[in-house]
């Protein structure tokens, strides 16, 4: 496997040790780094952007959708 990590930024490696490896970045630029069969698991982390001031039901009862500032698109 040619060196995948080589030029890794230390802002870059968010925890690191044994056999494990968490890259803080873009996901999209990771993968297309990637060798196919490479990779173990994919973590995907918010934001989703699904806080829009939407409503649905839970537990028979009318909730808001909002998350919090975090979750909103900025546009």
């Amino acid at each position: 496997m040619k060196n995948l990590f080589a030029g890794l930024k230390d802002e870059e490696i968010f925890y690191y040790q044994d056999n494990l490896l968490l890259i803080n970045g873009n996901c999209i630029d990771w993968l297309n780094r990637l060798e196919k069969n490479s990779v173990d698991m994919i973590f995907a982390d918010p934001p989703y952007f699904l806080s829009s001031g939407g409503i649905t039901c839970h537990s028979g009862k009318m909730v808001s959708v909002d998350k919090g500032e975090w979750d909103k698109h900025r546009c």
